[in-house]
């Protein structure tokens, strides 16, 4: 059964915003049970990629890729030392397709593996992304978890009004409640097997860590 989160985010990123930590607030390590991306390298045995319609799997080659057409380009990027985060332009490119539409759908980055079992964690942890915003995006951008490997076992969330809120050209962390991508019970935890972030508009942002870390004091969920 899929299940695509609806909810209104509004509320909720806007209480984290007010307290977003600094970047040197909150540490990141080398541990893939709650680190996916460090300092711009994927942790374990994340891999990192990027895709759309076109073509939905390009690994990162040392930190390099781009998708067909070149609608979303990944290079290295600087957050204290050269390759330390990434640098992701989504340029909003369009490809119609027969009916009209956009034949390159959703540009994502995405980092994923086999197998990752977070149930545990699913109430009182986060998602956390160290980014800055160079340019916030135009149209509607979302992160989407996946689980089972599967199209039909997602639970996605637009973030463009939280990054549009976020001060640009500043690191920053933004981090995520796991129970926001929990309404209904129906996402599996226990096999999580992806996580992305799309678009189909124009965005750049730089980003060096994701990964898992305590809800903020005093916040008890989404």
């Amino acid at each position: 059964m899929q299940y695509i989160l609806k909810s209104n985010m509004g509320y909720t990123l806007a209480l984290f915003i007010t307290g977003l930590f600094t970047a040197q607030a909150l540490g990141f390590g080398t541990d893939p049970v709650s680190s996916y991306l460090t300092q711009g390298r994927s942790v374990g045995s994340w891999t990192a990629s990027i895709g759309n319609g076109l073509n939905y799997y390009i690994p990162l080659q040392d930190q390099h890729a781009a998708t067909v057409r070149g609608n979303l380009k990944v290079s290295p990027a600087t957050q204290n030392k050269q390759g330390d985060s990434l640098h992701l332009k989504w340029k909003g490119r369009k490809v119609k397709n027969e009916w009209g539409g956009n034949a390159l759908y959703d540009s994502t980055f995405s980092i994923g593996k086999s197998n990752a079992d977070i149930s545990l964690v699913k109430d009182v942890a986060a998602l956390v992304l160290n980014l800055k915003v160079l340019r916030a995006p135009n149209e509607l951008t979302k992160i989407t978890l996946q689980c089972n490997n599967s199209n039909t076992c997602i639970s996605e969330l637009p973030i463009n009004n939280a990054l549009g809120k976020l001060n640009k050209n500043q690191w920053l962390n933004l981090p995520i409640p796991l129970s926001c991508f929990n309404g209904s019970e129906l996402f599996d935890f226990s096999n999580l097997t992806s996580i992305s972030i799309g678009t189909q508009g124009k965005m750049e942002i730089e980003l060096s860590n994701l990964g898992l870390a305590p809800l903020p004091e005093g916040v008890t969920g989404c």
